[in-house]
């Protein structure tokens, strides 16, 4: 479930066959009636080579639009090939990454009675990318449906009027929204707060070091970001709200040193790179330079935080390989 994603700041087109609502209920609606007007939003911008839950997203709204691809949430050939048709079709600039311009024509708004792709690709957000187990990935967008968007909208201060327009499916795609303790700034600023949790200042990626990628997210700011290639590439990402949730909440009652988040050097497709993962060094006083107990209490304690089983590693679950000095923690 690892992904490179990259977030851009792009000024948002009309949405695609969005006009003026057609019933006096919906133009009602305070999200509906800002569809038709222009935006500047920071989405998460994908390409060839990304996988995992918002390539899963785009896919479902590229067969809503009428291309025929897999949705298997890996951004490959047949995705390239589709995101590029559609750039075509719409006068969008053709290269097929995925960025503001592009996300805005491809999402539509769906609500209660809606039956197609683009209500999936909701459903499979709340599912998998928030916890809402009740939700059915079928396509069919009713009660259950409807409950767990106006439950995400409360928590992230959007209108809470179970429409998925364009500031609610800006909030799926990028988990960076407002919800819970606060918004990705505040929790950062939490974080710089507490004295048990000690921030690396070291990277080789200039201003990738753990400190100044919270740092830059507590000033509004895009963290710099580390690349397989080469370290100092200048990249950079949002860090995901879940994350930034998930070390406030283990910081609660423990103390750790984190050596990574989004800088440094990883695999090509590293979660670090999409803002996902964070790695700890020393958990309660302890060192993770070797195999000790202490990796299976931070593993442990990243699992009880949200972070995802499949991409949470230590000296003794790790299928890839390459985490006997450290635990690594990633979240969707």
């Amino acid at each position: 479930m690892t992904n490179a994603r990259l977030v851009v700041l792009l000024p948002a087109l009309l949405l695609a066959g969005c006009s003026a609502p057609s019933s006096p209920e919906l133009a009602s609606r305070p999200e509906a009636a800002r569809l038709g007007a222009q935006s500047v939003l920071t989405w998460q911008a994908l390409r060839q080579g990304d996988s995992g839950r918002d390539v899963v997203t785009l896919q479902y709204l590229l067969r809503h639009r009428g291309q025929t691809l897999s949705v298997d949430g890996a951004f490959g050939t047949g995705t390239d090939t589709a995101v590029r048709n559609f750039q075509r079709a719409n006068g969008l600039v053709v290269d097929g990454i995925v960025g503001g311009n592009t996300w805005e024509k491809l999402i539509t708004t769906v609500q209660q009675g809606a039956n197609n792709n683009a209500v999936r690709a909701v459903q499979d957000q709340l599912r998998s990318g928030y916890g809402y187990s009740g939700v059915t990935v079928d396509g069919v967008f009713g009660s259950g449906t409807n409950t767990a968007v106006r439950d995400f909208q409360s928590k992230r201060g959007l209108s809470v009027d179970g429409v998925v327009g364009l500031n609610t499916w800006h909030a799926l795609v990028t988990g960076s929204s407002t919800g819970g303790t606060g918004t990705t700034a505040s929790l950062a600023q939490q974080i710089l707060n507490n004295g048990r949790i000690t921030l690396g200042t070291s990277s080789s990626t200039v201003n990738g070091n753990p400190r100044q990628n919270i740092v830059d997210t507590a000033a509004g700011r895009l963290a710099t970001r580390g690349c397989a290639s080469n370290a100092n590439c200048g990249l950079t990402v949002a860090l995901k709200r879940s994350m930034l949730q998930g070390l406030v909440n283990m910081g609660a009652n423990n103390s750790m040193y984190i050596t990574s988040i989004a800088g440094g050097v990883h695999s090509t497709y590293s979660d670090h790179y999409a803002g996902l993962a964070l790695d700890i060094g020393v958990w309660n006083g302890v060192s993770l330079s070797t195999p000790n107990s202490a990796h299976t209490a931070a593993r442990n304690a990243c699992l009880a935080a949200g972070s995802d089983p499949s991409q949470t590693f230590n000296a003794y679950y790790d299928p890839p390989g390459g985490h006997s000095n450290h635990v690594h923690c990633a979240w969707n």
